[in-house]
């Protein structure tokens, strides 16, 4: 549960202002393996010109921005969507609060579901309008001892979405087998 609803609101703020086109710079980037950023990375680097101090930043939304821990862009054509994780909550038991947001456009931002608190997720097999999320629990057992990496999966389902059309208004969550 998160404690603070202004800080969601902040946080949603700070995921609305990524750049959704970040995957497709990062495809114009060298491939690890070639042979520009190999030769940089067996060449140990040296200061080419003077260093430039920089401040940390006091700045409400980044202090919300640093408690994203992933954001996972969905395959699905037109969805134009992802999957995020903040962290926050009783370290001990779970923390991980998983979200699936769609971009509307630009006066609105994301449109943002809630879809659990885990000890963490990761995104399984995808399909138009449907995706599995696998994630790991924590929880209390009948003897008051913690159960942790309990694994489940969840089936989440929204309307498929073709370029330029609405964003979701209601998504559902379905335990898998």
């Amino acid at each position: 549960m998160i404690r603070h609803p202004l800080l969601l609101l902040a946080i949603a703020g700070t995921v609305a202002a990524c750049d959704s086109g970040v995957e497709t710079r990062k495809a114009a980037m060298p491939d690890a393996g070639s042979a520009a950023v190999t030769a940089t990375a067996t060449t140990p680097a040296t200061a080419s010109g003077p260093g430039q101090a920089v401040s940390a930043q006091a700045d409400d939304y980044l202090q919300s921005a640093a408690s994203v821990v992933a954001v996972t862009p969905l395959s699905d054509p037109g969805a134009d969507a992802k999957l995020f994780g903040l962290a926050g909550g009783d370290p001990a038991l779970n923390g991980d609060h998983a979200y699936l947001a769609f971009f509307v456009d630009p006066s609105e931002g994301w449109r943002i579901f809630p879809l659990g608190d885990f000890e963490g997720w990761s995104l399984g097999e995808q399909g138009p309008g449907r995706f599995v999320l696998e994630t790991t629990q924590g929880r209390m057992g009948d003897d008051g001892q913690m159960v942790t990496g309990e694994v489940k999966r969840f089936i989440v389902t929204y309307e498929p979405r073709a370029a330029g059309s609405p964003a979701p208004s209601s998504i559902t969550v379905t335990p898998a087998a």
